[in-house]
């Protein structure tokens, strides 16, 4: 119920955010907080991790970024994780999984 409940929450804050960027400038967010995050789990939680959705945000100035997958070999076990990347600093702010 909690994990459906955060990503309720994650879903009403996520908008239609970082329209005044290029393509390739999203592009490179994405690649580099796809980076951060699946370090951040391998070094936190010891998973190997698949991300394979991402929705930009602008709740913080456009400058916040969800990530969302699952970890390999273990499918059932979605991940999500919400980076920071201002000032090209891609810092992990929040994450959340379903295996306890």
């Amino acid at each position: 119920m909690l994990r459906k409940g955060l990503l309720l929450i994650l879903a009403v804050l996520i908008l239609q955010g970082c329209n005044d960027m290029s393509k390739e400038e999203k592009e490179k967010i994405v690649k580099e907080a796809t980076e951060s995050a699946v370090q951040y789990f391998k070094e936190q939680k010891g998973w190997d991790v698949v991300i394979n959705e991402h929705e930009f945000t602008t709740r913080t100035n456009g400058t916040e970024i969800f990530l969302f997958g699952y970890q390999k070999g273990n499918k059932d076990n979605r991940i999500h994780a919400m980076v920071n990347f201002s000032e090209d600093k891609y810092e992990v702010s929040l994450i959340g999984y379903d295996e306890e």
